[in-house]
């Protein structure tokens, strides 16, 4: 935290000094900041404050802490700020302040209350982490669906799940897991530096596993075991299941509460499924088959597969 003033330095630098903010040297004075942008971001974050400073100074300081590679955000509620509530990546103005501030900031606090602002910043943290959670879940199925049918649906013409297998399948998953995983607490990083990088050195590698895993258990089925469609079919559906519920636990990096909350909520789906194949009408339904002794084992190869390989594969690459 630091505070851009126009008073004078010795005032500015003693204020901040009281509300505890934090600088190991004094304040800086703004007709004196260094013009070279690395040598006024060292400058700037040993000081608590810098007084006497102008617009173009605030938004050089800003443009200084940006370049570096921070997130920085600019609190401001009069003209002078403008500059720099504009370069700041967070512009937060206030809603006492003047009518242009309020214009070029991100949020406006109505009532000048600061203290909303931890909050604010926090929850926004935590819906950066769980989006990047679920695009790795969504992406995940992506990419083993794209491998079954490119593997099974094309040589064959037929794919290993009907529609409505795929359903439950990717409710129990993906659907209830996803949207319970996007609102939920979270920890751990939050900045979504390479994004995309990050979710495909999970998802790729994920996704791929899983989808050997389904291809072997089915096949296994269909002409090793020579068994009928619908009970192929219900292999490779048991197989997707087992693998998604795999994800989910894998997904989560914390530890306590929270990584036990997401086991009972992986124990509660793998129960739900097992329902739609003991109700008779969800069975029949979802076309599912009650599990021979010769589906359990091909469908125990295929999760066996899919999920070994998936952990051996991330664990490999450091995800």
């Amino acid at each position: 935290m630091k505070v851009l003033s126009g008073d004078a330095p010795a005032t500015v630098g003693a204020i901040a000094h009281d509300a505890g903010v934090p600088g190991a040297a004094p304040a800086l004075d703004g007709d004196a900041l260094p013009t070279e942008p690395a040598a006024l971001r060292e400058a700037v974050l040993a000081a608590p404050a810098v007084g006497r400073i102008s617009p173009e100074g605030k938004r050089a300081i800003v443009a200084a802490l940006a370049d570096a590679g921070r997130y920085v955000a600019m609190v401001g509620d009069g003209v002078n700020d403008v500059p720099a509530l504009k370069q700041a990546r967070l512009g937060i103005a206030q809603g006492s302040g003047a009518q242009m501030s309020r214009s070029v900031a991100d949020l406006v606090l109505v009532r000048d209350d600061f203290g909303v602002v931890p909050g604010m910043v926090a929850e926004g943290r935590q819906i950066l982490r769980n989006i990047q959670r679920v695009a790795k879940l969504f992406v995940t199925k992506t990419v083993f669906t794209a491998i079954v049918g490119l593997a099974v649906a094309i040589p064959t013409g037929t794919f290993p799940l009907l529609p409505r297998q795929f359903t439950i399948a990717s409710t129990v998953t993906i659907g209830i897991p996803a949207f319970l995983l996007a609102l939920s607490p979270s920890s751990g990083p939050w900045r979504p530096e390479r994004f995309l990088q990050s979710v495909a050195r999970f998802a790729i590698p994920a996704g791929v596993a899983i989808g050997t895993g389904i291809i072997a258990g089915y096949l296994l089925a269909r002409y090793g075991f020579d068994l009928n469609l619908t009970r192929s079919r219900t292999v490779a559906t048991g197989i997707v299941v087992v693998c998604g519920l795999a994800v989910v636990i894998r997904l989560e990096t914390g530890h306590g509460l929270r990584r036990l909350a997401i086991a009972g909520l992986c124990v509660l789906m793998a129960l739900l499924f097992a329902l739609a194949l003991i109700i008779p009408f969800l069975r029949n339904f979802y076309e599912l088959a009650t599990p021979t002794s010769e589906a359990i084992a091909a469908w125990a190869l295929g999760t066996t597969i899919g999920v070994g390989t998936m952990l051996g594969a991330l664990r490999l690459l450091r995800v």
